[in-house]
């Protein structure tokens, strides 16, 4: 027989979490998505400045222009998270949106998405060792040994990214990286910006996006 638990009890209360969205086979076609790709321009990345890294983006900034089944599917989430979950009275728009590329072996460093309120991720194909990590940011020196990682006490959360039509939508301020790509099959995605739209704010604070 367990014991009743008492007013003095104490208990964990998680304040002020992050909230990161993972949807697991969105409805759309992945090979139309994976031949659009194939055939888009790449370029090496700012954020690969060690040249191990080998991370790629698209020239096109606006890939949704002519994807606009995924990006319709997309904002069904974006909807979700922003109206449903946060309950913020405000209408949306994908500001940019492009295509990235990693080899064998290559990764992407840390980073962040300046000039936005949310960031997302659309992977079209899954596999074992497609992994997204996000880190915590350290407000401290201390660095002590845990006897197991937890969602209180872990530096970063990794993602992986299993099935083909993934999705993880997330602040744009968390700190974020691509894990090494150890496959043999090249991981593509498609990363994207939102930002407010409309009438933001009352009265002093209002501004027109």
């Amino acid at each position: 027989m367990k014991n009743k638990t008492t007013n003095s009890d104490p208990f964990i209360v998680p304040i002020f979490p992050e909230a990161v969205l993972y949807a697991q086979q969105i409805n759309v076609d992945s090979n139309k998505i994976i031949n659009y790709l194939k055939k888009t321009e790449f370029e090496k990345t700012a954020n690969s400045y060690d040249e191990k890294a080998d991370c790629y983006m698209s020239k096109n900034i606006n890939v949704f222009k002519d994807l606009n089944f995924l990006k319709k599917e997309i904002n069904k989430h974006v909807g979700f998270y922003l109206n449903k979950l946060f309950q913020y009275k405000m209408n949306y728009k994908i500001t940019t949106s492009w295509a990235t590329k990693i080899n064998y072996k290559g990764y992407g460093q840390k980073h962040t998405h300046s000039n936005c309120i949310l960031s997302g991720v659309y992977y079209p194909i899954g596999n074992k060792d497609f992994k997204i990590s996000f880190h915590k940011k350290h407000e401290t020196a201390w660095d002590i040994v845990v006897n197991q990682d937890n969602e209180f006490n872990s530096k970063k959360i990794i993602f992986e990214i299993k099935n083909n039509n993934t999705l993880i939508l997330f602040p744009s301020y968390l700190t974020h990286s691509i894990n090494v790509n150890n496959s043999n099959t090249t991981r593509y995605s498609i990363a994207f910006n939102v930002n407010p739209k409309g009438l933001i704010g009352e009265k002093d604070n209002a501004i027109v996006f």
